[in-house]
């Protein structure tokens, strides 16, 4: 005999099926809430803008040169470090592989490493050199070669790729010059125009004002940079540059220095100068202030 009715099945029936029903929507409903949580956070994710890049000038630190470096035979006859100087070189692809233990060892300090040329080339060693250095103690800084065939623009956005913000790097540098560029001279004031697009894109990303090298040769032709309170590296074979309030002084383009195969670059940095022309005063952006020109 069974236990139930008919009736009493299909009531039951009907209970549990309203039951399963409630169950699906309060499930259904949950999901809904976690999902939609989920892409709601995704959604605010993506609209957050990322924190700019602040530049901590605290955290740019220069090891001092021992007083009997090696690398203190390349300084001019007669010469000699004051405090504030450090001894430093300048390289690129062109010096090959470097043994950057065997640098160190020399008691150099600091190096600029070539980052990038124009538009679409990349040093070949510029990583190579820049995690070597840094591995041997060397503070690295990265230096962009300025050509007059593209936009400045475009070649700031190819330096910034290759070498981004590094709070305890030196500031960028900007290397303008002839030799190796293109053999379009434009006018000074279109010149000039891509020299302030470059700077102003890489200025403010990086938050630091450039380090500005100049020729000869291109001061000559454009008379060009006057940079202002950007720092200055100026080259000067017997002596200290004559500009009082140079922050790198680029000595001799020959030296000799362990590890690296044929003459070197060879450099001396004021790094309290450095570090205070290439600060942004608070509540002034590097954009909206071009490297003058004549």
């Amino acid at each position: 005999m069974p236990r139930f009715t008919a009736e009493q099945v299909r009531r039951r029936q009907l209970v549990a099926g309203v039951l399963v029903l409630v169950l699906l929507l309060v499930i259904g409903g949950c999901t809904a809430s976690v999902i939609g949580a989920l892409r709601g956070g995704e959604k605010e994710q993506a609209l957050t803008e990322p924190e700019p890049f602040q530049a901590d000038d605290a955290a740019m630190s220069v090891t001092a040169t021992p007083a009997d470096a090696a690398a203190l035979t390349n300084l001019p006859d007669g010469t000699e470090l004051t405090p504030d100087e450090v001894m430093g070189i300048d390289v690129s692809s062109h010096q090959g592989d470097i043994d950057w233990a065997q640098v160190a060892g020399d008691g150099y300090s600091f190096v600029y490493v070539k980052a990038t040329e124009g538009t679409g080339f990349t040093d070949s060693h510029f990583r190579q050199n820049w995690g070597g250095a840094r591995a041997a103690g060397l503070t690295p800084g990265a230096y962009h070669y300025f050509t007059l065939c593209s936009s400045g623009a475009d070649q700031a956005a190819d330096f910034l790729a290759a070498a981004p913000p590094d709070d305890s790097a030196l500031p960028p540098a900007l290397d303008l010059e002839f030799d190796g560029s293109c053999e379009e001279r434009p006018e000074a004031a279109d010149a000039q125009s891509e020299i302030d697009a470059f700077t102003a894109a890489v200025e403010e990303a990086w938050g630091r004002r450039l380090l500005i090298y100049s020729s000869s040769e291109w001061r000559e032709h454009y008379q060009l940079p006057v940079t202002g309170s950007r720092p200055d590296w100026l080259f000067s074979a017997a002596q200290r540059p004559a500009q009082e309030d140079w922050a790198v002084w680029q000595l001799r383009f020959d030296g000799t220095v362990a590890g690296i195969r044929g003459g070197v670059d060879i450099d001396v940095a004021r790094i309290d100068v450095l570090r205070s022309h290439a600060t942004v005063p608070e509540g002034e952006g590097a954009i909206g202030h071009p490297v003058d020109g004549a």
